[in-house]
């Protein structure tokens, strides 16, 4: 029986990764032999036409091909993928039978390879599936190739597509890949603004995974490296995308924070969630919504937002104030967005005061968090959602 006060002695930590990493520049040039190892000649792709039309990605097809692999590419037709995409992909890998899966591309390509990969060898649609540990048979070989430096998608055991009415999540460790393969040359010519929401996404991943309740000492030593790199190079590489160097910097702090999600995003996800309805991407919608999350949990957070501030280089040994220290963080991560060009309120994407208000009852509703630190009632995400609408970042106690 569990006693009635915190022992960490009492608490069980899983720390979910893929089987094996590749990470580095020129990383894609190096998995023929890896490869090689599933004992399997058909590679079965998906990708996205702009992404297919690149000359990485025509160069690594031709490199696969002169290797003795046959490569199948399936386009996915949507940016955000529907229930009906991702079973187009499901009945194509099964059709096939047999091969390597490969999702070469942003989050939503990598989150349709992970379902179908292990659906291969399961029966049903993906409808079957949403929840937590419903797969039950191993699928084939997963191979994860981000284009991006940002979702992490390559790292964890969540795969999230777009429902009817609501964003529908399948979470096993059967989806997690056998090889993640990140090379920085990949991301070169993506272009600022979705350099910025990836970035932002990846840093909205490594501060929630602090804040969170499930956060261990692993996923603080991922997180506090990760909000690091991304604090000194997201700007670099968003004024000047083919800096090697930051784009090598922003790659890993990605990876990173992937990983540091096995300590789970907190409010700043499912705000983003109902973001979406407006068509802001996921990554904006975390960014609009962090400073204010951050602000809301600042009052249960103290010593580990003095952790996040170290880690943006804000915090000084002879300032010791929670009010001062949780003021520099947020304000600092509300100056990266302006930087960037992120709306800092909801009243400037033209939602008025009311929607937000229903938002934030959808939030409550469909999104809870909890492993969100502070407890809170509808009304208080309602307030949450009003504060995101005028930007009051204002932290009068604590």
């Amino acid at each position: 029986m569990r006693s009635n006060y915190f022992n960490p002695f009492e608490e069980l930590y899983i720390f979910s990764s893929p089987s094996k990493i590749i990470f580095g520049v020129g990383a894609l040039e190096k998995v023929a032999d890896e490869f090689r190892t599933f004992n399997q000649k058909k590679i079965l792709m998906i990708t996205d036409k702009v992404i297919s039309e690149t000359e990485p990605v025509k160069n690594f097809l031709s490199f696969l091909s002169e290797n003795h692999f046959e490569p199948k590419v399936f386009i996915s037709e949507t940016q955000e993928p529907t229930v009906d995409m991702v079973n187009k992909f499901i009945h194509f890998v099964r059709s096939e039978k047999e091969g390597i899966v490969v999702g070469l591309g942003g989050g939503s390509i990598m989150d349709q390879a992970k379902v179908a990969a292990a659906l291969a060898k399961n029966e049903g649609e993906i409808e079957h599936y949403i929840g937590v540990d419903k797969i039950k048979n191993d699928g084939l070989p997963l191979v994860l190739i981000p284009t991006t430096a940002g979702t992490g998608a390559e790292t964890t055991k969540n795969a999230v597509f777009k429902g009817p009415d609501r964003k529908m999540i399948v979470s096993t460790q059967k989806i997690l890949p056998s090889l993640a393969v990140i090379d920085p040359l990949l991301t070169l010519s993506l272009p600022p603004r979705p350099t910025a929401f990836t970035g932002m996404d990846a840093l909205s991943h490594a501060i929630e995974s602090v804040i969170s309740t499930k956060c261990n000492s692993l996923v603080m030593a991922t997180s506090l490296e990760a909000i690091s790199l991304i604090n000194k190079n997201l700007p670099l590489v968003y004024y000047s995308g083919y800096d090697v160097q930051a784009r090598y910097n922003m790659s890993l702090a990605a990876t990173l924070a992937g990983l540091s999600l096995n300590g789970g995003a907190v409010l700043a996800h499912s705000v983003s969630y109902t973001l979406e309805h407006f068509g802001i991407p996921h990554g904006l919608g975390c960014a609009i919504a962090l400073p204010q999350v951050i602000k809301f949990n600042a009052p249960v957070i103290a010593d580990k937002l003095k952790s996040i501030a170290k880690a943006l280089d804000l915090y000084d040994e002879r300032i010791d104030d929670p009010v001062e220290t949780a003021s520099y963080v947020v304000e600092r991560v509300n100056q990266l967005n302006a930087m960037f060009g992120i709306p800092l309120t909801l009243e400037s994407i033209s939602i008025s005061k009311e929607k937000a208000r229903e938002l934030g009852e959808e939030c409550y509703a469909k999104f809870p968090r909890p492993n969100n630190p502070r407890t809170y009632s509808k009304e208080d995400i309602i307030k949450l959602y009003e504060l995101m609408w005028s930007g009051d970042l204002t932290i009068d106690n604590m």
